[in-house]
């Protein structure tokens, strides 16, 4: 079986591409080339900007695949102009959406995917379901065929997923210098973590599978923890004890309207999953790591070079700026 991954080389993509090739598959990247010691050994790299219709198809020449996967598509032109690159080149274009299209606030506490799509909050949000809208009308007029995926919240080895980001140590570093961290409501909502190693077995499953073709499908784990167990477990792994500061979503949004439409779109409610629909078509899907495995992994990387360990400064100080609005509020 032949894919290609646009991307290949990212949180999700690079342990999706590890799993295809241990599976026999013959795996393709289409990217810029800015990242080459992030390519697996075995794939076969093709050069071009995705957003460069002209030369992506020139770099792809008469190349076909049996799946496509569009990792780094996030809006409908974007979508669009895949649908015209590889109408011809593929039968099946696997398009990733985001669990954070789901209606929120949400209606009912078990997320499947006959949920519905609305996003009052998050511009990104509506970007991925005008994306998917989209897909399913034009792909369906021009032959083609699709596959929606929704991911949840994905880390790998390179990721520390919290609540203000997940792809620096910005909050890794305030809890190892002793200072406050802000987790929004109570800390009690559920939310679901899986690891790209288990998200791969799931996206690998569905290519080339019939019963994805025309399908919108949700992959990710089960296991569901607090927003608090979250950050106590990335303390944990840190070695440190952590000083959680609870803070209403809605206040963070009044402080900083940015990272409002973030936790008000997606990070204060409640997300578990019904995926049955996954395990009918890719009946070995399991969470095989759990968030406490995991989180040590990536908290290993971190540690082992210094030079790893960025932080944001506008997330650093948009933290300190909630806390002091915060105890000005409460006095």
């Amino acid at each position: 079986m032949r894919v290609l991954f646009i991307g290949g080389t990212g949180n999700l993509s690079r342990d999706c591409t590890f799993l295809a090739l241990r599976r026999g598959m013959e795996v393709f990247h289409l990217n810029r080339g800015t990242r080459p010691g992030l390519t697996p050994q075995g794939v076969t790299s093709i050069h071009a900007d995705i957003h460069d219709g002209e030369a992506s198809s020139r770099a792809l020449g008469g190349l076909r695949f049996d799946a496509v996967v569009d990792f780094i598509a996030y809006r409908p032109e974007e979508v669009m102009a895949d649908l015209r690159l590889f109408r011809d080149r593929t039968a099946q274009y696997v398009f990733i959406s985001s669990a954070s299209a789901y209606q929120k606030p949400p209606s009912r506490h078990l997320i499947d995917e006959s949920t519905p799509l609305a996003n009052p909050f998050w511009q990104y949000s509506r970007d991925k379901i005008a994306c998917e809208r989209l897909l399913v009308e034009e792909g369906s007029r021009l032959g083609l065929g699709w596959t929606i995926v929704r991911p949840s919240h994905t880390y790998g080895s390179t990721w520390i997923p919290s609540a203000f980001g997940s792809s620096d140590f910005t909050v890794a570093r305030r809890m190892l210098d002793g200072r406050e961290v802000v987790v929004q409501g109570d800390g009690q909502a559920l939310w679901t973590l899986t690891h790209a190693r288990d998200f791969a077995v799931g996206l690998v499953g569905l290519l080339g599978k019939p019963g994805a073709l025309g399908e919108a499908v949700q992959v990710m784990g089960d296991e569901a923890l607090t927003w608090d167990e979250i950050h106590r477990a990335i303390a944990e792994a840190l070695g440190v004890e952590p000083r959680i500061v609870h803070v209403p979503s809605e206040f963070i949004a009044k402080v900083d309207p940015d990272l409002g439409q973030h936790f008000l779109g997606d990070k204060t409610w409640t997300s578990l999953f019904d995926c049955s629909k996954l395990r009918r078509l890719v009946p070995d899907f399991r969470t095989s790591v759990p968030f406490r495995e995991g989180i040590r992994e990536s908290v290993d990387y971190y540690l082992a070079d210094p030079g790893r360990q960025k932080v944001n400064p506008d997330t650093d100080a948009a933290i300190d700026r909630i806390l002091a609005a915060w105890r000005r509020a409460v006095g």
